[in-house]
């Protein structure tokens, strides 16, 4: 199955510029995560936190996942691929195998 996600927080961490689309970052689970019981982290190079899965009707896109309806269909570490970046914020694909 193929999920549309919107990252946020992007310019807590990082500079946008430094986002381009077909960039592949690694989403994290974050169950210990103070805030969000359903935070999920994201990644360049597996160390580097770019932002975070939205997970706020004021922050994920209209067609995307939410961190909280994407959290139980992903395993800890997922890979996907970054569609496009607006301002300081991005849009991304990721496929999940049933069996996941």
């Amino acid at each position: 199955m193929d999920y549309m996600i919107t990252i946020t927080g992007i310019s807590h961490f990082i500079e946008s510029a430094d986002l381009e689309a077909h960039q592949k970052v690694i989403l994290k689970k974050e169950p210990s995560n103070k805030y969000d019981k359903e935070a999920i982290g994201v990644y360049m190079n597996d160390t580097i936190q770019i932002g975070y899965v939205a997970n706020s009707i004021h922050t994920v896109a209209k067609g995307t996942y939410s961190a909280g309806r994407l959290y139980d269909k992903i395993g800890d570490n997922v890979v996907a691929e970054i569609l496009v970046v607006i301002h300081h914020v991005a849009i991304a694909s990721l496929s999940v195998n049933s069996g996941e």
